[in-house]
């Protein structure tokens, strides 16, 4: 129990830690083990060879698709005898770790199977000996019944690697026959003894040893199956009662929730989902160094901005530095609403003006003032007077189209009849505001000319220009830390929110000097929350993480990657209509019919609710509401991104 234990101890110091090297593939690595069969031609003896290949056929068919679904970081991976350290005077004291030359990100309980696999070596009861392990690494990290099922099998595969490996790099070899392990027939005894035993027998009894019921699969509920949470239907009755009609709930088979990690949301029966979809946890659900760096500053110090504190300060000129020069003052709020409800107000106070301008379907938050703006939840009947809204560009399925001379500039020149409306209605635009990715509008990206047209006109009636990175930013489009710097652009205000805290309230205005002297001219401006000590910490260790794990890096490779993938099941599938969008924040807009562009909204829907139903969660976007949003956190990587396309091609065969 022991060294399971401290596998487990190893595995938690290693969460969060992500480096690009991590992601190579290694023979060694469990989940890479059908490129054994590459391989197998090494192996002289038939019925060995026969023996080989039925377990990586039973890897293939039944393993490895769950496997997918699983937790992943960066694991060991090596942990064998001749690398853990004890103490001489007392043996059953481990001192030290060493070797870590086979680190690789991967399945968390690849880790686990590695590590037991490598002790079996002259045990009686091969089984109980992994039991031990199994216990122990479950008392530090318990473990989910999707995983203690799988052990069994990844036991036998690693085995298979073993046998595979140590063959072909011995014939190689033969010089190196006592290092590579060739006269060790270890691996292959074990893997024909173990071949024997009933697989389900040994799942029951890995399971008894976590404290789980034999009886029930997939079920996280303790021995005795009693239940440890209330269905999902007294949830709905009592979120009801409390909570009022107001609330949605995402799903026609709502969520409960209770743990999050990395990539990974877990509910209350223990079912890991992949989030394609929450884009707050923006450096992934639960990051350690952002946990730890919001308990240390709360058992330090919580106020508010009217007193004097350096992790404000600090923040805001760490968080400026990443904007053009003249950005230079941070104002901070809680909410992406709040931030461009302040937005509004300094817009109002330094143009003098009260017209504003936003796109046909916009949203961009939910107090007073800004759900006026947020058309997309307004029909046009009801729209404020002092509204005025524009095309998205919308190169798709917009009043102009891809391949189109100017696509930019006529867009753009949209902007001429906002501001002409205003001032026919005796206004003047104080506003343009504008999501740097257009999420409610469907997910575009702006076409070449569009921004530096559209802030010439704002600009030239007296209105400033504010782009709502709310969504955007924060390096999620991969080539720039904000949306609009792709398009050699500078705002006059920014709004930051949602992924600025890893799912901390925290949010931010980014402005001028001049402009945020004008509201501090007319009585200034107080929030009790936003800018205390703990967001601040919270928010500079997401800047450390963004840094440290080159996340913005990922969200372009990953990206690129995603939608290469994407755009390959479009040549499948005649549902896709079109795959846009930037880094990690992808659109998949689905049509019955490529000619006409009639909207497949109902099977927008289906195809959204599968997913879920099959482990992916990704949510629906668009005036029509037929486009697949898909923007997960930034610690995405190419397994993940396989098994979002994947699990997308089976949702669209079954419709």
């Amino acid at each position: 129990m022991t060294l399971g234990a401290l596998s487990a101890r190893l595995g938690r110091a290693l969460r969060g830690y992500f480096h690009p090297a991590a992601g190579h593939v290694l023979l060694w690595d469990i989940k890479h083990a059908g490129l054994l069969r590459a391989r197998l031609d090494e192996i002289e003896d038939s019925e060995r060879r026969r023996l080989i290949g039925r377990h990586l056929d039973h890897f293939e068919t039944h393993v490895l698709p769950v496997l997918h679904g699983l937790r992943a970081q960066v694991i060991h991976n090596d942990m064998t005898p001749d690398h853990v350290l004890v103490d001489t005077g007392d043996p059953e004291r481990i001192t030290g770790i060493i070797d870590f030359g086979d680190m690789v990100h991967s399945t968390l309980i690849n880790d686990l199977a590695a590590t037991a696999t490598d002790h079996l070596a002259g045990a009686a009861d091969p089984i109980e000996v992994a039991g031990d392990f199994l216990a122990g690494y479950h008392s530090v990290t318990p473990l989910e019944t999707e995983e203690i099922d799988l052990l069994f099998d990844l036991l036998l595969t690693r085995l298979a690697a073993v046998a595979v490996i140590t063959t072909w790099r011995t014939k190689r070899y033969p010089e190196n026959r006592h290092y590579l392990g060739g006269d060790d027939p270890f691996a292959w005894n074990m893997l024909e003894s173990l071949s024997g035993i009933d697989a389900a027998t040994v799942r029951e009894r890995f399971r008894a040893i976590c404290g789980f019921s034999p009886r029930r699969r997939g079920a996280s509920l303790p021995a005795g199956g009693a239940r440890t949470s209330p269905s999902v239907d007294e949830l709905r009755e009592r979120r009801r009662r409390l909570l009022g009609p107001a609330y949605e709930l995402f799903y026609d088979a709502p969520l409960h929730l209770v743990r999050g990690e990395g990539v990974w949301l877990i509910d209350a029966e223990g079912r890991r989902f992949l989030d394609a979809y929450n884009n707050v946890a923006h450096v992934g659900h639960c990051h350690p160094r952002v946990i730890e760096a919001l308990a240390s500053q709360a058992a330090t110090l919580n106020t508010n901005t009217r007193y004097l504190d350096r992790m404000a300060l600090d923040y805001a000129e760490r968080l400026t530095a990443t904007f053009p020069g003249g950005l230079d003052v941070c104002m901070f709020v809680c909410t992406g609403s709040e931030a461009n409800d302040l937005a509004w107000r300094l817009a109002a106070a330094h143009t003098g003006g009260e017209g504003a301008i936003v796109t046909e379907h916009a949203y961009h938050g939910n107090t007073s003032a800004i759900s006026r703006q947020s058309t997309g939840d307004v029909p046009p009947s009801a729209r404020a007077a002092h509204v005025k809204t524009v095309p998205a560009p919308d190169g798709y399925r917009g009043p102009y189209r891809h391949g189109e001379p100017q696509l930019g500039e006529r867009y753009a020149g949209r902007l001429d009849g906002a501001i002409d409306a205003l001032r026919s209605d005796g206004r003047r635009p104080a506003s343009f505001l504008y999501d740097s990715i257009f999420a409610s509008d469907g997910i575009l990206s702006p076409p070449d000319g569009y921004l530096r047209a559209a802030f010439e006109r704002v600009r030239a009636a007296g209105g400033l220009c504010i782009a709502d990175e709310v969504q955007a930013g924060f390096g999620r489009l991969g080539t720039h830390m904000w949306g609009f710097a792709a398009h050699d652009v500078v705002p006059d205000i920014v709004t930051l929110g949602k992924p600025m805290g890893n799912g901390h309230p925290l949010a931010a205005v980014i402005t001028t000097p001049d402009i945020a002297g004008a509201l501090a001219q007319r009585g200034g401006y107080f929030n009790t929350f936003g800018g205390n000590p703990v967001s601040c910490a919270v928010g500079l260790a997401v800047l450390d993480v963004l840094e440290r794990e080159g996340l913005q890096e990922n969200a372009l490779r990953i990206g690129t990657y995603l939608q290469t993938r994407l755009q390959a099941l479009a040549a499948r599938h005649a549902l896709i209509g079109d795959v846009r969008g930037a880094g990690l924040f992808l659109g998949v807009e689905l049509v019955r019919d490529r000619s006409t562009l009639e909207p497949a909204t109902v099977e927008a829907r289906r195809i959204m609710n599968r997913m879920r139903d099959h482990g992916v969660l990704i949510g629906l976007t668009g005036p029509h509401d037929n486009v697949l949003k898909i923007r997960p956190p930034l610690v995405f990587s190419r397994e993940h991104a396989d098994q979002l396309t994947d699990t997308l091609d089976h949702a669209l065969r079954e419709l």
